[in-house]
């Protein structure tokens, strides 16, 4: 199955930044975090949905939960990984080296719920975090957390001109994939009316998509567009431009393989 990058979720993560992450098991979905500076040297960032928040003051870390935060188990060992430079962390097809001046993790014990611990990073970054990678070793717990809105905007971006390319480059398996995605959402035998549901249920297998009218509109290369005017309760139709500037359609029903075609100019 072809497999892309998407727009918005951790596995809007599933591009550069998981794979420089992929020793941690990433798969969580992306988490908007609020940054806020502490005294001194001291940067946080918090996250509501999963309770964590991570602290960064030099060479030391630190993990805490809420009350009633349920992410992870108390006691496992985790790992925390931050940099300053998320456009070196989203392009790197391997794991950083701990090495690396824009790269720091290391090893810490999950807290307890109410809890926090620390531990030291593999060195301290030149400058404030702008995200980390947060691991439970049982991969019970995962989640990208962002220091300052930039940043999230940023990776999203990268992500989002990744997914484009390699979708363009590769118009007739992405069609194909987002067409068997879209079929996740059938319900009771018929699409559902809402295109924003089909839209998020081909987003979820990590490609990018976006809703319009007709195929008029199919102006971006590489994004997969869900023609609106042209699907039923019964039929689908899906458009794409390659990086050639042709465009294909995908035809799909509530079950089977769909009917691929391309647009005459």
């Amino acid at each position: 199955m072809f497999a892309s990058p998407c727009c918005g979720t951790v596995k809007r993560m599933r591009s550069r930044l998981a794979a420089s992450v992929v020793a941690l098991s990433l798969v969580a979905v992306l988490i908007a975090a609020c940054g806020g500076n502490d005294s001194g040297s001291k940067k946080s960032a918090s996250d509501k949905t999963s309770g964590l928040t991570v602290s960064v003051s030099d060479d030391t870390v630190s993990l805490a939960r809420t009350a009633k935060s349920t992410s992870g188990t108390a006691g496992t060992s985790g790992t925390v990984s931050c940099t300053d430079d998320y456009s070196k962390l989203v392009k790197a097809s391997t794991v950083p080296a701990p090495t690396q001046p824009w790269y720091a993790t290391t090893y810490i014990t999950w807290p307890a719920t109410g809890k926090s611990t620390s531990a030291t990073l593999s060195h301290s970054l030149k400058g404030d975090p702008q995200l980390c990678v947060v691991q439970s070793g049982d991969q019970g717990a995962s989640a990208v957390i962002y220091f300052d809105a930039k940043t999230k905007a940023g990776v999203e971006k990268v992500q989002t001109d990744g997914a484009k390319t390699q979708q363009a480059g590769q118009a007739t398996q992405a069609l194909q994939s987002a067409a068997q995605a879209a079929i996740g959402a059938v319900s009771n035998k018929a699409f559902p009316t809402s295109g924003d549901t089909i839209v998020a249920a081909i987003t979820s297998s990590g490609l990018y998509v976006k809703p319009v009218a007709s195929e008029s509109d199919v102006t971006e290369a590489g994004t997969i567009y869900v023609i609106t005017g042209k699907s039923t309760k019964s039929s689908l139709e899906l458009a794409l431009k390659d990086n050639k500037g042709t465009i294909h359609t995908a035809t799909e029903g509530v079950k089977g393989s769909p009917k691929l075609a391309t647009v005459k100019n």
